[in-house]
């Protein structure tokens, strides 16, 4: 039961630093391109995850393993990281935050429908009512329970990016459950940045201008974004898959859009009680899901 926890706490932090995450993602872009703010953010991700594994020395297993699989790995870079990112930013030049963080909910559904043929997932009535209660909440938490924003949703050019980018993101963790399942977190997640970061830096010298403000705010944005959102929190993220499943995990991203709300407070945007709500909401459903109920017999048994 400790170890299981252990996983849960992974994913809680995790959701919570990508949530965070938005905000200080805005603030690098008062600096850089979106695309040149990517290229930073795995450049230094992937240099700090190869130090670290330069200390720590992949095993023999290890080095096999890439070896034999090397394929695969590229793969996921490409498609799980640079893609979902190449495709995530490019809507969020034609579409609202609400709609993209609205479509990034659809992360757990994706994720299971793509389980189905990729794992011989089965949905259960459990995972079902889980997934509603996390989409109603985080219904509730972006719209502030004002259902004319709902019915006023528009759709545009840049939503349909943004859910390709979330099925490209949704498709790496189930591929990566499926076909890279024996590797060790640290150790994927570091050949898997090092894809990212290879392709970001290509697309950028074709089509950025290098530059690299020096101001404290930017470099502190940087850092956040490369050791604790890429680097950290992508090594928690493949470890949780790796031990508790792509559909499990991917329901935690339900509290992205809360903690990011909560983020907002923060920075002195005012909470209605529809966004607790909705927030209470998202974390029944992770309950719903994530906790085991005895049945009668076990409990006389025991």
């Amino acid at each position: 039961m400790r170890t299981f926890n252990k996983y849960y706490f992974f994913l809680v932090f995790t959701t919570f630093i990508w949530g965070i995450n938005f905000h200080i993602t805005q603030v690098a872009l008062r600096y850089t391109s979106a695309m040149l703010t990517g290229t930073y953010r795995y450049t230094l991700g992937a240099i700090l995850l190869v130090l670290i594994m330069y200390l720590k020395k992949p095993t023999k297993k290890d080095i096999k393993d890439a070896i034999l699989k090397w394929k695969s790995i590229v793969f996921v870079g490409v498609v799980g990281a640079f893609v979902y990112n190449i495709l995530f930013l490019e809507g969020m030049k034609y579409t609202s935050a609400f709609n993209g963080v609205l479509i990034i909910g659809l992360t757990p559904l994706n994720t299971a429908l793509i389980s189905i043929p990729m794992l011989g997932l089965r949905l259960s009535i459990r995972q079902i009512v889980a997934m509603l209660f996390g989409f109603l909440g985080i219904l509730f938490v972006l719209s502030k329970g004002d259902i004319s924003v709902i019915t006023n949703l528009s759709f545009s050019k840049g939503d349909i990016y943004i859910l390709c980018a979330n099925l490209s993101f949704s498709f790496g963790n189930v591929y990566i459950k499926k076909y890279l399942g024996g590797f060790a977190p640290l150790w994927l997640t570091t050949l898997v940045t090092v894809v990212a970061c290879i392709c970001f830096i290509g697309f950028s010298v074709f089509f950025e201008d290098f530059i690299m403000p020096t101001d404290y705010e930017y470099l502190g944005a940087l850092f956040f974004m490369g050791a604790l959102s890429t680097a950290l929190c992508g090594a928690f993220w493949f470890v949780s898959i790796k031990e508790i499943g792509a559909e499990t995990s991917a329901l935690f991203m339900n509290l992205v859009p809360v903690f990011g709300a909560s983020a907002s407070f923060i920075l002195g945007e005012k909470i209605v009680t529809p966004q607790l709500f909705g927030g209470l909401l998202v974390i029944i459903g992770l309950l719903i899901n994530s906790v085991k109920i005895k049945s009668k017999k076990a409990v006389l048994e025991h």
